[in-house]
């Protein structure tokens, strides 16, 4: 099922996509169905894909071709298609990214436990990137460390194989962080600010040791900042943190709910068990 939630002004800031997490996660009849559904409905799609080279492996095993090449043959990517991970890409694969215009999202931190893509070639061949981060236990959904990370991985595997210290510059980060992140929500109405667009912003506070000795605004926030850096957020013009204050959340009401939720579920390191 897909859905959004407007507001007042009728434009709509939270839509339900298909996803399955993963096409070892089910399958073969989940996957063509739901596929399938996402295809004619018009509905985005989100999956993570080629996260692992044992995965990739498992999958060829299993239906005789690697992942993208397998949708593609069966016709089943969505229009609005958004791949997590990619980090294990052949040729072929490479192409129906490209061919269909699909989305892709890396998770830094995340990957280098699995390998490393090769972002260049999307971004050289069109392909719109972004980050994420795979969930909370990883970097702590912390955007600004998953472009750190990343702009090591990729000056280490990419840019020292060809003597190239500009492989992936920090104002290519930022692009991919904001323009990347539209575009994977495929919102023409976020990622700039600009007239007409939903005004989404964040405010940093630069006015700190640690972002003030490059000079330049663009490589203090790639190179410095962390998601506690962030004194303000605008979301649609409506102030929802103003000086590291949540106005929209009960923060205390939260806190107290993940705490008795934590105490349902300890977790016992020398057991290496959940234990309710």
């Amino acid at each position: 099922m897909s859905g959004s939630i407007a507001t007042t002004t009728g434009r709509a800031l939270l839509k339900a996509n298909f996803s399955i997490t993963s096409l070892m996660a089910c399958t073969g009849d989940p996957i063509h169905s739901v596929f399938g559904a996402a295809k004619e409905l018009g509905v985005p799609f989100e999956c993570h894909m080629n996260e692992y080279a044992s995965e990739v492996l498992s999958f060829i095993e299993m239906y005789g071709e690697r992942p993208f090449d397998y949708l593609d043959r069966h016709g089943l990517i969505p229009e609005r298609f958004v791949a997590a991970h990619c980090v294990s890409l052949s040729d072929s694969e490479f192409e129906v990214v490209r061919d269909h215009d699909i989305r892709v999202v890396h998770c830094p931190f995340s990957n280098c436990g699995k390998g490393v893509p090769e972002t260049p070639r999307l971004l050289h061949q069109g392909t719109h990137v972004a980050f994420g981060s795979d969930g909370a236990g990883h970097a702590g959904l912390d955007l600004f460390r998953e472009m750190r990370a990343f702009r090591c991985v990729m000056n280490v595997t990419h840019g020292l194989s060809t003597a190239n210290p500009q492989i992936m510059p920090a104002a290519q980060l930022l692009s991919m962080a904001t323009k990347g992140g539209a575009a994977a929500l495929f919102a023409d109405d976020l990622g700039t600010i600009e007239q007409g667009n939903l005004a989404d912003i964040i405010a940093v506070d630069l006015d700190q040791p640690h972002l003030m000795a490059t000079g330049s605004i663009v490589h203090s926030l790639i190179e410095g900042a962390n998601g506690a850096d962030v004194r303000h957020s605008i979301i649609n013009g409506k102030v929802v943190m103003r000086d590291r204050e949540l106005l929209t959340i009960d923060w205390e009401r939260v806190s107290a709910d993940a705490h008795a939720l934590m105490g349902r579920h300890k977790f016992f390191a020398k057991q290496g068990a959940w234990c309710g």
